[in-house]
C-alpha cells in the first residue's frame, strides 16, 4: 500500500529539499557538471533564435493585428482602445512564443542530459534507500532506455505546447492558452523529473499518470515550483540536476505505485 498522498505544500518544499541533499552530497557534483553545461549551451541556443526570429514575428504579428489608421480625431474613440488591445495580443504573443522556444530548447537539452540525469537519480536514490533496482543491459542500456524515455516525454510536452501557442493566435483566447501553458507545464515536470525512478522500474505511461492524479496537490506544487525556478535568470542553469534530484526524493517520499513495485519484484521492470 502506498503512503497517505502529501499535500501541496510538501510538493513546494521537494525542489530545496533536492539542492539541500545535493549540497550534502558532493560526490554527485561531477555527474551534475554535465547537465548544467549543456543547459548553458542549451540557454544560449534560445537566446539565439529567440533574437533571430523576432523581427519576422514581430512583423507577422503587426500585421495580424493592424487596427488601422484614424483619419479624423475621433476615429480614435473607437480606434484607439482596438489600438491599445492590438499592441496587448501582440506582446501577449511574443511572450507567448519566447517562452515556448525556451522551452523547447530545455526540453530538448534535458533529452540530451538524459543518461547523465539518469545515472544522477539512481546514485540518489542509492543514498536516500541503500538500493536500485537492477536494469538489464549495463550502462549502455541504461543510457538508450533513458534517452528512449526522456524523448517520448519531450515530443508529448512539445506536442502540448505546440498546441497551446496556435490556440494563443485565436483573438481573444490568449490569455487562456497563458494559463494552459502554465498548468500543462506544472503537470508535466512532476511526470518528467520523477519518470526517471519510475523508468527504472517499468512503470506504464498510463500508471504513472494515475498515480500524479492521485497525489495531484503534492505534484502539482512540485511542478509549479520547478516551473518558477526556470524563469529565475542564472538558477535556471542548476535546475535540471536538482530537478531530477527533488523528482527522485519526492517519487521515494511519496511511494511508487505498487504495480510497479510489483513488476520490479518479478523482475519485469527497470
Amino acid at each position: 500500500m502506498e503512503p497517505a498522498s502529501r499535500g501541496l505544500l510538501d510538493g513546494v518544499r521537494a525542489v530545496p529539499a533536492g539542492l539541500r541533499f545535493l549540497r550534502a552530497h558532493r560526490e554527485l557534483w561531477p555527474v551534475c557538471a554535465v547537465p548544467l553545461l549543456l543547459n548553458l549551451c542549451v540557454f544560449v541556443l534560445a537566446i539565439w533564435a529567440f533574437v533571430s526570429n523576432l523581427d519576422p514575428i514581430t512583423a507577422a504579428l503587426s500585421a495580424m493585428f493592424d487596427a488601422g489608421a484614424a483619419d479624423a480625431w475621433y476615429e480614435w474613440l473607437w480606434l484607439g482602445p482596438l489600438w491599445l488591445l492590438a499592441l496587448l495580443l501582440r506582446w501577449i504573443l511574443i511572450g507567448l512564443f519566447a517562452f515556448v522556444v525556451y522551452f523547447v530548447f530545455t526540453v530538448v537539452g534535458a533529452v540530451i542530459a538524459s543518461p547523465f540525469l539518469d545515472v544522477l537519480s539512481a546514485r540518489v536514490e542509492r543514498i536516500e534507500s541503500g538500493q536500485v533496482p537492477e536494469a538489464p543491459g549495463g550502462v549502455i542500456g541504461g543510457a538508450l532506455r533513458a534517452l528512449r524515455a526522456e524523448g517520448a516525454r519531450a515530443v508529448f510536452f512539445l506536442g502540448i505546447q505546440v498546441a497551446w501557442l496556435a490556440l494563443g493566435f485565436v483573438p481573444g483566447l490568449q490569455p487562456v492558452a497563458v494559463i494552459g501553458l502554465f498548468v500543462s507545464s506544472a503537470l508535466f515536470l512532476p511526470l518528467d523529473y520523477t519518470g526517471y525512478l519510475l523508468d527504472r522500474r517499468g512503470v506504464s505511461f498510463a500508471q504513472r499518470r494515475a498515480w500524479l492524479m492521485r497525489h495531484r496537490g503534492c505534484m502539482f506544487g512540485f511542478g509549479a515550483t520547478a516551473f518558477a525556478t526556470y524563469l529565475v535568470p542564472g538558477l535556471n542553469f542548476l535546475a535540471l540536476p536538482v530537478l531530477v534530484t527533488a523528482g527522485t526524493l519526492l517519487a521515494l517520499g511519496v511511494g511508487p505505485p505498487d504495480a510497479c513495485r510489483l513488476g520490479a519484484d518479478a523482475g519485469g521492470g527497470v
